[in-house]
């Protein structure tokens, strides 16, 4: 299994097989692990590192709406899928085929560690490159410990900051403990990884697959933020903000393209797609937006089906964001019609099987991050003219009122929430309910509701339907970690806990399956 692993490691370019980082990995013995900088690049420019696994994650907000008689008409939905939409405890952490976001973020952790272990032992690298490959593979340990933390553990807070954080790995060692460390441990090392990402020698950005001080800035901004250190994330965010290549895209200058199209029932029509859904993945991976190109892969099965919720936040005639990415007939590719306009969120999509959505950040994010923050401490009259840079570029040129006003501090972070749920939903809005809920005031926490069938083992039984709740600070809000790992630890991993009022279910009537008593398969 050891040889295994140095492979999977070093060898080969695809890494996805290798599962369990956490418990077994290659000892020194006679092997030189890294030679030369060709093997640390080769390391770098994994394609695998670029993106994050995240099939429940997309399912478990507020913004997705897969309603009980979608489901009847589509007939299947994956099972991370389901276990996101109903907030599944045991049926996720007993996934058959294991976590595949846990074990790519692992993945990456270890590709680091044996960079940072290993580059004194290579030879003949410049002075620059080394300080590059240590920036990168600390910024990478940082991104993925981030991606876990926000997955697997609570919110930080002062509160929360003594609980369970991550295992903690920072060296290649078998030996080494993955007993939990706390959640401020594990958030101290993010911080500090992302520190020495700071000491990246690309003052500014040029491949945006390699780290800059730009993005450790913008890293480091998002940390702060979610840690309500409101004035380093202000200023974090303006300094990244000064980059040349991060730049902001003006959505008046996209393009739609009509794609036809066919409904279930033979019904034709168009589905109008933004020019960025058929962005290579050469262009997803130098988007001028991106400090850091990194997504979040939503694989095939998992379907951004928006809710009436979300939908209510977006003004349908003059954003451009609406008009870009909400694309009517778009369920037809989900096989599903007959619902209001076939709504489904698409943004980025290429030839790989899947929905892209930036994990890395980019200057949306931080120019709502400088707001958010200039807001929360009171400095409204910055914070909209702030959010209004924003605005600009995402509301049609000639629209009356596009820009944001505010006459009170409350008013001013309930504006600019409200843009950052418009401008980055799906996942990081998960992301944003987990943190809102345990930072200064109150009045920004949300409820997630919604009605699905219930779900046993992983099977739907549509006979019987709930209305699922996960209330404010629910331990659900960290998600279980694979009992397949902590069965590989030797039980030195441990569970979190929950309680029964951390998922509450209220039995609700279903929905007629639709297929008749007649029907024959």
């Amino acid at each position: 299994m050891k040889k295994t692993i140095y492979l999977c490691a070093v060898t080969l370019l695809t890494m996805a097989s290798c599962n369990d980082y956490l418990d077994t990995v290659p000892s020194r013995g006679d092997n030189e692990v890294l030679k030369s900088g060709e093997q640390i690049e080769a390391l770098f420019n994994n394609s695998d590192i670029y993106n994050s696994k995240v099939g429940f994650l997309g399912a478990s907000g507020d913004d997705i709406d897969l309603t009980m008689e979608m489901y009847n008409e589509m007939g299947y939905a994956t099972d991370a899928y389901i276990s996101g939409l109903t907030f599944s405890i045991d049926d996720l952490a007993n996934y058959q085929y294991g976590d595949t976001h846990w074990e790519s973020e692992y993945n990456k952790i270890f590709t680091a560690n044996l960079i940072i272990n290993e580059i004194d032992n290579v030879e003949g690298l410049a002075d620059n490159d080394r300080a590059q490959y240590l920036a990168q593979a600390h910024f990478m340990r940082a991104l993925a410990y981030w991606n876990l933390a926000q997955s697997y553990c609570m919110p930080y807070s002062t509160e929360t900051k003594d609980g369970l954080g991550l295992p903690l790995k920072q060296s290649t060692s078998y030996e080494e403990s993955v007993v939990r460390a706390t959640l401020q441990e594990t958030y101290d090392l993010i911080e500090a990884d992302l520190n020495e990402a700071l000491n990246s020698p690309k003052t500014d950005i040029d491949m945006r697959w390699w780290v800059s001080k730009p993005a450790a800035q913008a890293m480091l901004a998002r940390f702060y933020l979610f840690t309500q250190d409101y004035e380093k994330a202000a200023d974090l965010a303006r300094q990244a903000l000064q980059s040349s290549k991060a730049t902001l895209h003006d959505y008046n200058t996209l393009t739609l393209v009509e794609i036809p199209a066919m409904s279930p029932y033979g019904d034709e029509g168009v589905v109008m797609r933004s020019e960025l859904y058929s962005y290579s993945p050469n262009q997803m991976a130098d988007y001028q937006e991106a400090f850091y190109s990194q997504y979040f892969s939503v694989e095939s099965g998992v379907y951004f089906i928006p809710s009436e919720t979300l939908l209510g936040i977006y003004d349908t005639d003059n954003d451009l964001r609406y008009e870009q990415f909400f694309n009517k007939n778009g369920l037809w590719d989900a096989w599903l019609c007959g619902y209001g306009d076939d709504i489904m969120y698409r943004k980025f999509y290429h030839y790989i099987w899947g929905d892209f959505i930036p994990s890395g950040p980019t200057v949306p994010e931080m120019i709502l991050t400088e707001a958010e923050a200039l807001a929360r401490q009171n400095h409204v009259s910055e914070a909209m003219d702030c959010v209004n840079q924003l605005r600009k570029a995402r509301m049609r040129q000639g629209t009356d009122g596009w820009q944001l006003t505010a006459s009170s501090q409350q008013e001013a972070i309930e504006q600019i929430l409200e843009e950052r749920h418009r401008e980055m939903p799906f996942i990081m809005r998960w992301f944003d309910i987990r943190r809102l809920a345990f930072n200064e005031t109150t009045a920004d926490d949300v409820v997630v509701e919604r009605s699905f069938f219930s779900v046993e083992q992983n099977i739907v039984d549509t006979s019987k339907g709930y209305l699922y709740t996960l209330p404010v600070k629910s331990k659900r809000y960290a998600a279980p970690l694979p009992n397949k790992d902590i069965a590989r630890s030797g039980n030195q991993i441990i569970q979190n806990e929950y309680t029964d009022q951390d998922v509450q279910k209220k039995e609700i009537d279903v929905p007629d399956s639709g297929w008749g008593d007649d029907w024959n398969w």
